[in-house]
């Protein structure tokens, strides 16, 4: 007998006839993404990894944290590659844990304005550096992008839901001045998307690899992302005009210093080519530690607290970063100084 042979086309048309049989067989638990496109399977999904680390979900669905804990790896994308169109890769929305979800992160952001690291944070906030900071960001402005970078998987991450928690009263407690709040992570599930819509976040529509202008003052939060992600956004920035519009509220620059200064190991070496720019621009940054802390005693018991919270391990070495550069300074010499 001879063997039946199918074309990839007929091989493709049975494919989809099983899955639309299978949604038919499902109606109540799955729904579109309404607007995003979300409805086409057979289109291959146009995500990119850029300059994104993606952890598995199933261990811990963020990107990995700073250089000092971590192992950076290079994304196979060009920086200079144009932003791609991106969807999730679970394109459909699973509207009964969209609800338990939803309920955990208001729990989330309960806990977390009821611990004492946030009653410490909003001291900072409210002080003159950061309001001095923020100040000079906005300048003549009325208003402030805020952009969140690289949150991770809130579903599948404790310390995820934190640092979305804290985007979201960062974000009410800055008032009138922040309208927005646009959040990018490639390990989004449309489940995440449609709870972060529900807290008041917007999905940004397209893979930027962290390559934002600063068109107008914007406040970039980017907890534990990778080195070149930061790397990216102040090379699309690299002139006077746009670093002085941002604030980046992320890992310590000064950190990343010291680790390279102190560091002889392949390691720090990787870290001083991935973060290259960064460690240029230092000398024009003021950092600003994201949290007031006391003295050495108290900051040890401050720190048990917090990791008995689970909070620490959110936002360890995390600080405000403000640059100050004149309108006119020519920053070709940074290249030159630090390559020489």
């Amino acid at each position: 007998m001879t063997a039946m042979r199918f074309s990839p086309n007929t091989l493709i048309w049975f494919l989809n006839i099983f899955y639309f049989f299978f949604q038919f067989k499902n109606p109540n638990r799955y729904v579109a993404v309404p607007g995003a496109g979300f409805m086409a399977p057979e289109i291959p999904n146009p995500n990119s990894a850029g300059d994104w680390t993606i952890v598995s979900r199933r261990r811990r669905g963020r990107l990995k944290p700073h250089p000092p804990k971590n192992q950076l790896t290079a994304g196979h994308r060009s920086r200079e590659d144009p932003p791609s169109p991106w969807i999730p890769l679970d394109p459909f929305v699973d509207q009964e844990l969209q609800s338990r979800l939803l309920r955990r992160m208001e729990s989330t952001i309960q806990r977390l304005e009821g611990s004492p690291f946030y009653r410490r944070f909003l001291h900072r906030l409210r002080g003159p550096l950061v309001q001095r900071g923020l100040a000079r960001a906005l300048s003549s402005a009325s208003e402030m992008r805020m952009v969140v970078y690289g949150v991770g998987s809130i579903e599948s991450s404790a310390p995820s839901r934190f640092q979305l928690a804290l985007a979201v009263l960062l974000r009410r407690d800055l008032g009138p001045s922040v309208p927005s709040l646009e959040v990018f992570d490639p390990v989004l599930s449309a489940t995440e998307c449609a709870v972060l819509a529900a807290l008041g976040g917007t999905v940004i529509p397209v893979d930027e690899r962290g390559r934002r202008e600063a068109s107008e003052p914007t406040l970039f939060y980017m907890p534990h992302c990778e080195a070149s992600l930061y790397d990216g956004l102040l090379e699309v920035n690299w002139r006077p005009s746009c670093l002085n519009r941002m604030v980046v509220l992320g890992n310590s620059f000064t950190a990343y210093d010291q680790y390279v200064e102190l560091g002889r190991s392949a390691a720090s070496a990787a870290v001083e080519m991935a973060a290259r720019r960064l460690l240029q621009v230092r000398r024009y940054v003021t950092e600003v530690e994201m949290e007031e802390k006391g003295e050495a005693g108290v900051v040890l018991e401050q720190t048990k607290q917090d990791e008995e919270d689970g909070i620490f391990k959110a936002f360890h070495d995390t600080s405000w970063h403000f640059f100050e550069l004149d309108d006119e300074a020519n920053l070709d010499f940074l290249k030159q100084d630090f390559c020489g």
